[in-house]
Formats: C-alpha cells, sequence, structure tokens
C-alpha cells in the first residue's frame, strides 16, 4: 500500500476506484474475495481506492472497520493508494480515528451527511478529525451547499484538505453554480469529479477538475482508465464514445441504487462473490439482477 501523501500528481494519475466490500455468506469480511476485487482492479491499470458508499462503510461497527482496514491495507499493492472513509457521524468518526491511527493510510474520506448538520460546524467537524489523526482529510461534497465554498476555502488553506470528492447531482453538469463556486477559490486539481464515468468529462473539461472517482470502473476498471486518458489527452470525442458504453450499467445504478447495483454486479460479472448486501440495504430482486447481467454482457460486447 501506498503511504505517501496525496499530492495533485498522484489524484491525477489513476481514476479513484470505489469498490465493494465483499462478504462471506455468514455475513463476515471475506479476505479473499475482496482480494479478487482489488487485483481485479489494479490489473485494469487503477492504483486509487477508496472505500466508502460502495463498500457500506457508513454500516460498519467498530470491529468490522478495525478488521476492513486490516484488510484492504494488506491486500492492496505496494504502489496502490488505499483511501478508507470515516462517519458519517461525528461521534463515529471520532472513535473510528482511534483505530485509524494504528495503520498508515495517506488520508481519509469523511462520508457525506446532510441533516443534523451546518456549514461552520461541518468545518469544525473536520479540523477535529485532521487534528486527531495529523494528517489531511478527503472532503466529500454531496449535497448541495451543505458546506460553504467560503468554508471548504479555509479548510485547504489551513493544510486540512487533501482532496475533494465534488458529487452534487444536476440536471446540467455545465451549469453548477455551487462548483463554480467551489473552483473560483480552490486549486481544481485538488478536486475530482464523484458521480462516477459519466460527468467526468464536463467536470474535467469546463471546471478543470483533478481526476474522478468510478464505480463501474470497478467492473471495467481498464475501460475507466481510457476514459481518464483521453480526457487528459483533450480527445473529448474518444472521451464520449468510452462514456457511452458504461450508460447500460451507470443508468441501472442511477434508477434502482448506486451501491446494491454495484455490489451484486462484481459478482454478477465473476470477479468475486461479495455476499449478502448489509443492512440496511437490501438485496436486488431477481428480476433486477437479470438487467444487471444484462448490462454486463452489453458493456463486455462493447469493448471486445
Amino acid at each position: 500500500m501506498d503511504t505517501q501523501p496525496l499530492t495533485s500528481e498522484t489524484i491525477a494519475r489513476s481514476v479513484w476506484a470505489v469498490p465493494s466490500l465483499a462478504r462471506s455468506a455468514d455475513g463476515t469480511l471475506s479476505r479473499s474475495e475482496n482480494e479478487k476485487i482489488i487485483r481485479h482492479i489494479e490489473q485494469g491499470g487503477i492504483s486509487t481506492l477508496l472505500y466508502g458508499g460502495n463498500a457500506i462503510f457508513y454500516h460498519l461497527t467498530l470491529g468490522e472497520y478495525r478488521t476492513a482496514l486490516e484488510l484492504v491495507s494488506e491486500l492492496a499493492a505496494e504502489k496502490t493508494l488505499v483511501i478508507p472513509a470515516v462517519g458519517p457521524a461525528y461521534g463515529t468518526m471520532m472513535d473510528q480515528a482511534d483505530v485509524l491511527k494504528e495503520f498508515d493510510f495517506p488520508t481519509v474520506m469523511v462520508l457525506p451527511q446532510r441533516d443534523v448538520i451546518t456549514s461552520s460546524g461541518f468545518a469544525t467537524g473536520v479540523r477535529h478529525l485532521s487534528e486527531k489523526l495529523g494528517k489531511p482529510i478527503v472532503l466529500y461534497l454531496k449535497y448541495d451547499g451543505v458546506m460553504t465554498a467560503e468554508d471548504a476555502t479555509s479548510l485547504v488553506d489551513d493544510g486540512l484538505i487533501s482532496a475533494i470528492k465534488y458529487a452534487v447531482v444536476r440536471q446540467d453538469y455545465t451549469q453548477d453554480s455551487y462548483l463554480s463556486a467551489l473552483t473560483s477559490k480552490i486549486d481544481t486539481k485538488l478536486i475530482l469529479s464523484g458521480l462516477g464515468d459519466q460527468p467526468a468529462i464536463v467536470h474535467m473539461q469546463d471546471f478543470k477538475l483533478g481526476g474522478f472517482t468510478t464505480g463501474c470502473g470497478c467492473v471495467f476498471p481498464k475501460l475507466s482508465m481510457d476514459l481518464l486518458h483521453a480526457i487528459q489527452a483533450g480527445d473529448y470525442d474518444q472521451a464520449e464514445t468510452i462514456r457511452e458504453k458504461f450508460l447500460p450499467l451507470e443508468q441501472l445504478r442511477d434508477s434502482l441504487g448506486p451501491i446494491t447495483i454495484l455490489h451484486r454486479a462484481t459478482e454478477l460479472a465473476g470477479i468475486a462473490q461479495t455476499g449478502p448486501v448489509s443492512p440496511l440495504l437490501s438485496e436486488p430482486e431477481a428480476s433486477i439482477q437479470e438487467k444487471i447481467s444484462a448490462s454486463i454482457k452489453q458493456i463486455q460486447a462493447s469493448i471486445s
């Protein structure tokens, strides 16, 4: 596992894969199946793993949290950057910080929260977390205005932020006053598009963001890296052609739930046995799993 601090170069060198976390049939975390997921992603050229929403880090017990950190840190290749998530509740993240101090992760990401929160209060919590860990934090902005551009900028200016994952859903991604406010104050190389492969072109071309995260790229990692390289090369026609290949699976995730669809897609694609979906989420119905399988086959046919 790569333990070097994040820089704009390490942010840009790879798509940030956001994988599922595999469990055995009895619900315990599976070392062997998570290793299969990690190897599949790494072999596709991705060298950054972000364990957050898709891994359902929201619902880990504190004991499971330690086990998950042990698994991902030990299984990742030497040059793979691994970023675990904390929170979203303040008490949870501070308890998790005590566990994290036993590991060498260069940064962690705060899971998004929009209830029982204010902008300045959120900023204070991030400050406390960063101070406790002695490391800068990945700030995940998923909801419009959850933290003001001014508060986010203050955290960046104080050296408390290693990157920002920006994932506010828009009808038209070219029109985004919140992102415009952030990019007018913060180095855009520190901000990643956080909504997968679909808005990545607009976010990187129009707003000059430093990279993007991917869920579907955990199933098709080379395709996602091809998309990143095309955008970075300014070949936007090729990038659009690649982006469209992801649509069958992306549209299912958008309409039926990004976390559970990816969890089952990872298994149906033959990558690993991902096991049961954690409560408080539920298993996709059989008819939905048929659609997932069909979408995977459609993407496979488009890249063969």
